[in-house]
């Protein structure tokens, strides 16, 4: 089972509104579908306000405090947020 945090993603704030952000997200997704990864996801605080961003970037974004499960790679297990934050997913299309 392979699956791929997203952790610490930040742009300067002087550099930000120039792609950067989704760059650096869509370069991670192409390394992680080389190496067969089945899921993607991180989470942000709701305060921050990103779920347009990471929608754009192709990521189903989660209610605050809604987690999901794993049952799609067959595992019992699921990942979940606490009300302040917000989770984004990708899944892999199956091959």
């Amino acid at each position: 089972m392979a699956i791929g945090k997203v952790h610490g993603l930040a742009v300067a704030e002087v550099a930000r509104g120039r792609g950067i952000a989704s760059f650096l997200l869509k370069r991670a997704w192409q390394v992680y579908d080389q190496l067969d990864y089945f899921l993607l996801y991180g989470s942000f605080e709701t305060d921050r306000d990103l779920g347009a961003f990471y929608k754009g970037c192709g990521y189903a974004v989660h209610a605050p405090g809604e987690g999901f499960l794993l049952e799609r790679i067959n595992q019992p297990l699921g990942i979940h947020a606490g009300p302040d934050q917000c989770v984004f997913t990708r899944w892999r299309s199956p091959r």
